[in-house]
């Protein structure tokens, strides 16, 4: 390849490193439209390779410097609770974004694969095949983190089509109106016809304002209300502990901890005035972090301390807490552990309990083919916990709770399955204590905020570090609190029921999509001899 040849790759590879560094919230600018230029430079690398093996190697490399940029947050857990040292960390964090980021080099494969189909084809085909990379690498790798809507969604604008469409869809009609816009300048894209194709311009235009226009169109049908008040509304009190991760499981922390979550409480029902809402006198959701409480809640003589302030204060507590469930004696089987989410009624009976279902690898157990010892240290301090099952909502009054824990909110079905079983409104409890102050707790507040536009549901997201939150139904922020500060956020929020038409279509959009790719991408009998209309 010739200097001027190999010009183009390196300033298309630069311009795929940037849309993943910079379009996802990161620690320089936020500039989420920017996230597009990744699958766009990836389709023009593709298509200027000499082979499909070239584009996969070409997409693959690239998109692991921009993901690595983008995730160096996760060598910071290995090293700091797993106690490697920075020579294993890093590379543990670049075997990881080499995981998530495979999908770049099967996309770049694919645009050299699809080279010989008409421009329009080609780029409904890729918008498609994107859009199925995304929801397979969520169900197959676990960590969809990635993904083209995870960075629009910090400007709701962007995204309101989620709502019909789902997130991961979304972002493959964006990209569907950006590879339209590419093509029409075929010789910038690498197609053979070098001529400025100006209706392809047009209909990305067209495809692009229409999605903007929903936007606006949805945004201005709901307005913003960050005080929603009468019966079918809630008022919800988060406490962050600002818990140091690395000593919330020391025996010696425990009393102390809960101390800390008790008088945090205290204080902020005080403020808020007689015990509950200052406006109504309505008592509010108390809500405590993922593992707020570290010991077994059921056992532990601390728990009496968390129940005789429930019972004094006379208000609702959803919190975590590891929860045990021991085998019949004479069984022989081992007690299971579960990251566990507790809700007590203001008479401090337990109203319910969530068993968090979608597990972290290493910080909640550890995969059989990598179940080695210098990775034990990384798991939270219990140990290997069980895989919860039932998703069924917990409920008060006229609350009904679909908890998610920590990254469950990350993964479409889970929610899915929280409204299908009855829940009025989600909530989010995470503990982000592992990442100090990376863009990790941005990146995921953005990606959970998803759920409650997907869901048309509002999600209450409660954690130990920050970023708390209160999201309503169009995925807009009504409130947020700092990060690394102790201290309490009060908010209210409204309870939703019927369903989104996503949560009808999403058992069938990957369906549809991979007929309609199918149907695109294959052979059609052709008129005339041209290859690029």
């Amino acid at each position: 390849m010739s200097a001027r040849q190999g010009r183009p790759v390196a300033l298309w590879a630069l311009a795929a490193f940037l849309g993943l560094w910079l379009g996802f919230p990161n620690d320089v600018l936020s500039a989420p439209p920017l996230a597009l230029l990744w699958p766009l430079a990836l389709a023009a690398l593709g298509l200027g390779a000499s082979s499909a093996g070239a584009a996969l190697r070409r997409g693959w490399l690239t998109s692991l410097l921009g993901g690595a940029a983008a995730l160096y947050w996760l060598s910071l857990p290995v090293h700091d609770v797993g106690g490697l040292p920075w020579a294993l960390a890093v590379p543990c964090a670049v075997f990881i974004a080499a995981l998530v980021t495979f999908q770049g080099g099967l996309f770049c494969a694919a645009a050299r694969l699809g080279r010989g189909l008409a421009p329009w084809r080609l780029a409904l085909a890729l918008a498609l095949f994107w859009y199925l990379l995304e929801y397979a690498a969520a169900a197959l790798i676990g960590f969809p983190w990635l993904t083209l809507s995870g960075a629009l969604a910090v400007w709701p604008l962007l995204v309101q089509a989620a709502d019909t469409l789902g997130a991961c869809a979304t972002g493959g009609l964006w990209l569907w109106g950006c590879l339209l816009a590419l093509f029409a300048f075929p010789r910038l894209a690498g197609l053979s016809c070098a001529a400025f194709r100006p209706r392809r311009l047009a209909c990305a235009a067209l495809i692009i304002a229409l999605t903007l226009g929903y936007g606006l169109w949805r945004l201005n049908a709901t307005p913003l209300d960050a005080d929603p008040e009468g019966p079918g509304s809630v008022a919800v009190l988060f406490v962050e502990g600002n818990v140091d991760q690395g000593q919330k499981w020391l025996p010696a922390m425990q009393a102390e901890t809960v101390d800390l979550y008790c008088s945090l409480t205290e204080q902020g029902l005080a403020a808020l005035g007689r015990r509950g809402d200052g406006a109504s006198g309505e008592p509010p959701l108390v809500i405590w972090p993922e593992t707020a409480l570290p010991f077994f809640f059921q056992t532990h003589r601390l728990s009496a301390r968390v129940l005789e302030l429930v019972r004094r204060e006379k208000v609702p507590l959803l919190f975590g807490a590891p929860g045990v469930e021991r085998p019949a004696p004479g069984n022989g089987a081992e007690p299971l552990i579960f990251n566990r989410a507790f809700l007590l009624d203001p008479d401090g009976r337990l109203a319910g309990f969530y068993d968090k279902e979608h597990l972290v690898p290493f910080g909640e157990y550890a995969p059989p083919w990598l179940n080695w010892p210098f990775l034990e240290a990384l798991l939270q301090g219990v140990g290997v916990y069980a895989e919860g099952t039932a998703t069924a909502p917990l409920r008060y009054g006229n609350l009904a709770l679909g908890v998610l824990i920590c990254y469950e909110g990350i993964f479409p079905w889970l929610a899915q399955e929280r409204v299908a079983a009855g829940a009025n409104i989600l909530a989010d409890i995470s503990n982000d204590g592992w990442f100090r102050g990376t863009p990790a707790s941005r990146q995921h507040l953005a990606l959970t905020v998803l759920r409650a536009l997907e869901q048309e549901r509002w999600l209450l997201r409660g954690t130990n570090t920050g970023i708390s939150a209160v999201v309503d139904t169009r995925g807009r922020l009504t409130a947020s609190g700092p990060q690394f500060r102790a201290g309490t956020l009060a908010a209210r929020a409204r309870l939703r029921g019927g369903v989104s038409r996503y949560h009808l279509l999403a058992p069938w959009l990957p369906l549809l999509a991979a007929v309609a790719l199918c149907a695109v991408a294959l052979p059609w009998p052709r008129r005339g001899t041209g290859t690029h209309a």
